[in-house]
């Protein structure tokens, strides 16, 4: 039972450490509408990007209430220590199409992603590079129509686990913690 036991704790140790290295910045805890402060979640805004919480569709947030917009057709942010940039979650009009240029430490344009037109229905948009970058560029011919929410990025060695492996870890948590049962009440 002991060996079960410690098998239990291994599993969810390694869980966390898998985990802990990702970071989803929301925007969700700032309050009232504003420019966003430099250093939030690990990143410089530039003075650049502003976030508000109203309801005004098709800007719709993947996570209520609030989400980012910029003017600017390089909207750029910059990691405070270069990070490994998963994406972000974008909504608006179709015709404000996005993608993301990603520069070095140097300043060397390493990768540009794929293009997104946006909806009402907030979509993801991968970086798709799983190299350090310093600055995010975030580039559309219109940037007033559209919205970006949950920038996400992962420490170097952090992962960010996929929800089917999520999904199996739970499912081997239950069947261990039922298998620990059985073996108390027996």
């Amino acid at each position: 039972m002991r060996k079960l036991a410690a098998s239990l704790l291994f599993v969810l140790f390694v869980a966390v450490v898998a985990s802990a290295g990702t970071v989803d910045v929301n925007f969700d805890d700032l309050p009232g509408d504003g420019l966003v402060p430099q250093g939030y979640g690990g990143i410089d805004w530039n003075s650049n990007w502003t976030y508000y919480g109203d309801v005004q569709d098709p800007y719709n947030p993947h996570t209520p209430p609030n989400r980012v917009y910029t003017l600017d057709p390089n909207g750029a942010f910059q990691f405070v220590t270069p990070e490994v940039f998963d994406g972000a979650w974008f909504a608006g009009n179709a015709f404000a199409t996005v993608q993301f240029e990603l520069f070095d430490p140097n300043g060397v344009l390493v990768w540009t992603s794929g293009m997104l037109d946006p909806s009402s229905t907030p979509t993801f948009l991968t970086s798709g590079y799983g190299g350090l970058v310093s600055t995010v560029w975030v580039v559309s011919p219109s940037p007033d129509f559209y919205i970006m929410d949950d920038v996400t990025y992962h420490t170097p060695g952090g992962t960010t686990p996929e929800p089917s492996s999520l999904v199996l870890l739970g499912t081997g948590l239950l069947g261990v913690g039922g298998a620990i049962r059985r073996k108390l009440s027996s």
